[in-house]
């Protein structure tokens, strides 16, 4: 990928994620991680190459066909002054139960539940009645109940507690969110931008990305191996895991 007459953000990026596979995505700022994500995503089209979810390209999906496959999580979250709930839904339908589940899968049930009016507690513009740790465990919540095949965490769980943290991506390797269809919802394919080292462990596997190339991919032990690998771990660790 290469925005308009300008050098290649991605060169030669060949990654494969298996169905049901957690993988880190990991790299400097301006190593591509973001173009990834938008290229998964569907929001910007590759320049050579193609994008394929279940072996279908997403040039053939369409943006709805892809939103309806992907589901992406970034770390500023859009909340509208609405109530919790329909910022959940976003006009589709899903029974309480199937909330409650994906509410618990992303650490937000209990919060919510001590709201005044619960689910139906409205938000202020941009839901800055929230901590941006709860903004973002909605964020996930919402995610989830639009049962995605892929689920993308772009720094979503960087406001979030490490030990909570844990907890939902532990949760996310096996959500069960019944309602909206004849069965609950499949593990999905987790791919996560990370910069917290205790979030990188938690992955099947770690893809270092350096200078728009995959430099590296194992488990994060194994890259600690590569050289540049482990100084951007370092000073993961040194900086508390943020940017």
């Amino acid at each position: 990928f290469a925005h308009d007459g300008g050098p290649p953000v991605l060169d030669g990026f060949d990654l494969h994620l298996a169905a049901g596979e957690s993988v880190a995505l990991v790299g400097a700022t301006g190593s591509g991680k973001s173009t990834a994500v938008a290229l998964l995503a569907g929001l910007v089209p590759p320049t050579s190459g193609e994008v394929r979810i279940g072996g279908r390209p997403t040039t053939g999906l369409g943006p709805e066909g892809v939103s309806e496959t992907v589901a992406t999580v970034l770390q500023e979250t859009f909340l509208f002054a609405d109530t919790i709930r329909s910022n959940l839904l976003l006009g589709r339908h899903a029974d309480d139960e199937a909330v409650d589940a994906a509410l618990a899968v992303a650490a937000a049930a209990g919060f919510v539940a001590d709201l005044p009016d619960g689910l139906d507690t409205e938000l202020g513009e941009r839901g800055v009645t929230l901590s941006g740790g709860q903004r973002q465990r909605l964020a996930i919540a919402r995610a989830l109940l639009r049962r995605p095949e892929v689920l993308v965490l772009d720094d979503a769980t960087s406001a979030v507690d490490p030990l909570v943290e844990a907890g939902i991506l532990e949760g996310l390797r096996t959500p069960s969110i019944p309602g909206g269809g004849p069965e609950a919802v499949g593990t999905p394919t987790l791919l996560v931008v990370a910069h917290r080292l205790a979030t990188i462990r938690l992955a099947d596997r770690v893809v270092f990305l350096d200078e728009g190339r995959i430099a590296a991919t194992g488990t994060h032990e194994e890259l600690l191996e590569v050289e540049a690998y482990a100084a951007l771990a370092r000073a993961y660790e040194l900086d508390g895991g943020h940017r």
